[in-house]
């Protein structure tokens, strides 16, 4: 934790240097690059043949591309921390969240199976529940377990004693052994080197 905090304090000063490049007094620096533009856009109205002017409108336009950029960027961000910030709560901007939310997934309106549409909340409710019991509610022929099991082929019956054949604690062991070690189980398990020392 000592390390880890050192770190992020020496990262504070680089961060800062980075804001004041790139993020500081965005939206003035946007508004005055537009502004500009719009200046220059006009100049060149009038003197179509100048190339300098050209240049300057155009290297104008990337610089405001990436301010754009910078800005939409920086408001994700701040966006990000606010909703962070308070979305746990009980605060006027959480329920605004839930509101929203809710609203998202309501159904207002619906066809019916017979082609009305209805934006009755007890119909459509009634019309979900009607589709659903239609299709779940409905029986329908299964075949017995005990053909589907024997059809198609089948081990015979050594085969089938050896598989259903109880497991030795030796047996377990050679499989177990068998195993590469650095082979593991899953992604943040064991490997098999670390059962066989055990």
């Amino acid at each position: 934790m000592f390390v880890l905090c050192r770190k992020l304090k020496s990262l504070k000063s680089p961060l800062k240097i980075l804001n004041k490049l790139h993020f500081s007094h965005i939206l003035d620096r946007v508004a005055r690059t537009e502004a500009d533009l719009e200046y220059h856009q006009y100049l060149l109205d009038d003197s179509r043949d100048d190339i300098s002017l050209l240049n300057k409108v155009n290297q104008l336009k990337l610089n405001l591309f990436n301010l754009k950029s910078t800005e939409k960027a920086f408001f994700t961000q701040k966006l990000k921390c606010n909703f962070f910030k308070d979305s746990d709560r009980g605060s006027s901007f959480f329920h605004a969240l839930m509101s929203h939310k809710h609203m998202k997934s309501f159904i207002p309106v619906i066809q019916r199976s017979n082609g009305a549409i209805t934006i009755s909340i007890d119909e459509v409710g009634a019309e979900f529940i009607h589709f659903y019991q239609n299709l779940l509610g409905t029986s329908s022929f299964t075949s017995p377990l005990d053909e589907v099991i024997h059809s198609g082929p089948c081990l015979d019956e050594t085969h089938s004693d050896f598989l259903l054949a109880p497991m030795s604690n030796k047996g377990t062991k050679k499989t177990l052994f068998n195993i590469g070690n650095d082979k593991a189980p899953s992604p943040g398990g064991y490997s098999s080197l670390f059962f066989k020392k055990s």
